[in-house]
């Protein structure tokens, strides 16, 4: 015979627990460890001219400007695992020589970690790494292509508009 303490047992243990979500500065080498599926399911969602453009990550360019200081990465993690990452650049500018530069290589996070507050809180991480390391002027991009564009993220996070960019595919 079921009491009323055995049904709140019951909707205790059917609850959803939400995972520990962190924000950190990693090294490549934890990173890299971690983030080939990542890599995988991020190409095959945003990345368009995919037979003329292969993923083909550069392990080795990314581990000489991590050795050099001038990659700056950032992860989130659930209870653990890689759900998302900033990549970037932490260089003096071809133009603005003496002026500290963050500029974004890639942004991913997995799409179950899209809503509520992850973006806005990992791109607070990348801007208190990158002031850390004196950053003066950060710069990030944004697909516009199939509802993957960050512009209002941007914006509200105190981004201006400054450029835009556009590609064309020279070989088929």
């Amino acid at each position: 015979m079921a009491t009323a303490s055995d049904s709140r047992l019951s909707s205790i243990s059917t609850a959803t627990v939400r995972p520990s979500v962190t924000y950190q500065v990693e090294s490549w080498a934890t990173y890299a460890a971690d983030a080939p599926p990542l890599w995988v399911q991020h190409w095959r969602e945003v990345a368009i001219h995919q037979a003329e453009v292969p993923l083909e990550v550069d392990l080795e360019g990314y581990a000489a400007l991590d050795a050099l200081g001038k990659l700056l990465l950032v992860t989130v993690r659930a209870d653990g695992a890689l759900v998302g990452y900033w990549k970037g650049l932490v260089v003096g500018h071809l133009h603005y020589r003496s002026t500290l530069h963050g500029i974004m290589d890639i942004v991913y996070l997995l799409p179950a970690y899209r809503q509520g507050f992850t973006a806005w809180r990992l791109f607070q991480a990348v801007e208190a790494e990158a002031q850390r390391r004196g950053v003066v002027r950060l710069t990030a991009g944004t697909k516009i292509h199939d509802g993957l564009d960050l512009s209002r993220l941007y914006e509200r996070l105190g981004y201006a508009w400054t450029e835009k960019h556009f590609s064309k595919l020279l070989r088929s």
